[in-house]
């Protein structure tokens, strides 16, 4: 279940991914939001979480589905780095819990909700 919907995207989203990959991918992205908040979302309940995190999470759910369809085939690389005579290049994700690649603007979304907190909580 994905916890942003197209209406959501069109609010949130960098409008990258074409209406029929949509749904795919805000699933994919919600289920790496799940990891990135040790599926504390999943135990609580969607619903049960407070405006300001359903917010952020809906947020984080289509900025990540942007870097996913954007950058995946670059994440999944074996390289973190390439170069060819002067030109060099190295690729930068950051790797969040569950080893999630993901941006700093989604991890600053999350990280104010608590529910990226490694403690327990509530």
């Amino acid at each position: 279940m994905s916890y942003a919907t197209a209406a959501d995207y069109d609010r949130y989203g960098d409008g990258l991914i074409s209406a029929d990959k949509l749904e795919k991918a805000l699933d994919r992205a919600s289920d790496q939001i799940d990891r990135l908040t040790y599926n504390r979302i999943v135990a609580w309940g969607f619903d049960n979480l407070t405006p300001f995190q359903r917010t952020n999470v809906i947020k984080a759910v289509c900025q990540q589905a942007d870097f996913i369809f954007k950058y995946g085939d670059y994440l999944i690389m074996p390289l973190s780095g390439y170069s060819a005579g002067s030109t060099s290049m190295t690729f930068k994700a950051v790797t969040g819990a569950g080893g999630v690649q993901t941006t700093d603007a989604v991890l600053d979304l999350l990280m104010p909700t608590g529910l990226t907190n490694r403690g327990l909580c509530r």
